[in-house]
C-alpha cells in the first residue's frame, strides 16, 4: 500500500473554469438536428443505400442534452432526470454504432481501412453517469460494451493513441476491477498517474479515511485537467470541468460493496456533487428511439443479438 507521503500536492488550479464561465459556454452550445433520425425512421433517407443506423444523430444530440443537465446542476436546479434523458440518447447511439461497426467488418472483410467510429471516451463517461444515477444494470452493460469496443479496435484511433485520457482509463480500470471479468491491454499511458494507481490499489479499504487524501489529490488533479483541449494538448476532464464523475463513480461502487465513503471538503465536491444522487427510474424510450429500433430491426435482423449482453461478453477480454 502506498505511503501517504507519496501524495502529490497540487492544489486547485488557478485557471480552473468558474461555474459562470461554464454556464456561458453551455448556453452557446450549438443545437444538433435530429433530421437524419427522422428521415431514417420515415425511410426518406434515399442516399443511405447501406441502411446505416443514425448514430451520428443520437450521439451528438445526447451530448448536448448532457451539457444542459450539467448546466442545471451548476445552477443548483434539479438535474438528474435531464441527465438520464441525455444518457438514454447517448447509450442508444452507442448500440447503433456498435452494430454498424460489427456489420461493416462482415460486409467488407478486406477493406483497407476497417471502420473505427466509436468514441470510447464518451462511452466511458456515459458508463460513469449511469452508475452515478443509480442505473446499475445500464452502467454494467455500458462498461462491458466499452471493453468490447476496445478489444475489437472499434474505437477512434487518434483519441485512443494520442489524447492519453488517464482519467477515463482510470474509470474503466476501476469498473474492470470491480467486476473482475473485464480487461483490456492498455497502452503504457493508462498507468502514468500515481494518484489513480494508489486509488485502484486501495479503493476497497474499509476505512474511508485511508482513501480520503488520495481522493482529495484526485480532485485537485481534476481541476488541473479541466481546460479546453488544443491541437496538441489534451485534458482528461475538458467535457465536465466541474462535475466529478470519476469520484462519484468510485463512491457508487463502494456503496455497492457495502463500504462507507469519506466526505471530501473540496471545491469540486460542492453541492450538488457533495453526495450521490438518488437512484433514478428506468429509461423510457421516446417515439424517435422506438421508430429507429423498429427500422434497424427490420433492416438488420441480427441487431438484437449483436447488442445483447451475451454477445458483448465474448469480447470483454483481449482476444
Amino acid at each position: 500500500m502506498r505511503n501517504i507521503s507519496e501524495i502529490p500536492v497540487l492544489g486547485v488550479a488557478p485557471n480552473w473554469p468558474t461555474r459562470k464561465t461554464l454556464l456561458d459556454w453551455f448556453e452557446e452550445t450549438t443545437p444538433w438536428s435530429m433530421d437524419k433520425a427522422v428521415a431514417y425512421n420515415d425511410r426518406t433517407d434515399t442516399q443511405n443505400i447501406r441502411n446505416i443506423p443514425p448514430h451520428t444523430a443520437f450521439g451528438p444530440f445526447g451530448a448536448r442534452l448532457r451539457y444542459k443537465a450539467q448546466a442545471l446542476a451548476l445552477k443548483s436546479e434539479p438535474w438528474e432526470h435531464a441527465l438520464l434523458d441525455a444518457l438514454n440518447y447517448l447509450m442508444f447511439a452507442d448500440q447503433l454504432n456498435y452494430s454498424w461497426n460489427k456489420n461493416f467488418r462482415v460486409l467488407f472483410p478486406d477493406h483497407p481501412q476497417p471502420l473505427r467510429s466509436m468514441n470510447w471516451e464518451l462511452m466511458t463517461e456515459s458508463m460513469a453517469i449511469a452508475f452515478v444515477l443509480g442505473r446499475i444494470d445500464e452502467g454494467v452493460y455500458q462498461g462491458y460494451l466499452t471493453h468490447a469496443v476496445l478489444n475489437q479496435t472499434f474505437q477512434l484511433k487518434l483519441s485512443y493513441e494520442e489524447t492519453h485520457r488517464c482519467g477515463l482509463t482510470f474509470m474503466l480500470r476501476l469498473f474492470a476491477d470491480w467486476r473482475g471479468d473485464a480487461a483490456h491491454t492498455w497502452p503504457s499511458y493508462a498507468y502514468d498517474e500515481p494518484i489513480y494507481e494508489a486509488i485502484l490499489e486501495q479503493w476497497r479499504v474499509a476505512d474511508p479515511e485511508v482513501l480520503k487524501p488520495w481522493l482529495l489529490a484526485a480532485c485537485d488533479r481534476h481541476t488541473h485537467q479541466s481546460q479546453v483541449d488544443t491541437e496538441t494538448v489534451f485534458h482528461d476532464f475538458a467535457a465536465f470541468p466541474r462535475t466529478p464523475f470519476e469520484i462519484l463513480l468510485l463512491f457508487r461502487l463502494r456503496e455497492l460493496e457495502g463500504l462507507k465513503n469519506p466526505r471530501l471538503d473540496h471545491p469540486l465536491m460542492e453541492p450538488p456533487f457533495d453526495q450521490l444522487p438518488m437512484a433514478q427510474g428506468p429509461f423510457v424510450p421516446d417515439e424517435l428511439i422506438l421508430g429507429t429500433i423498429a427500422r434497424v430491426r427490420s433492416d438488420w435482423l441480427n441487431f438484437d443479438d449483436v447488442v445483447s449482453l451475451t454477445s458483448i461478453m465474448k469480447f470483454v477480454r483481449p482476444a
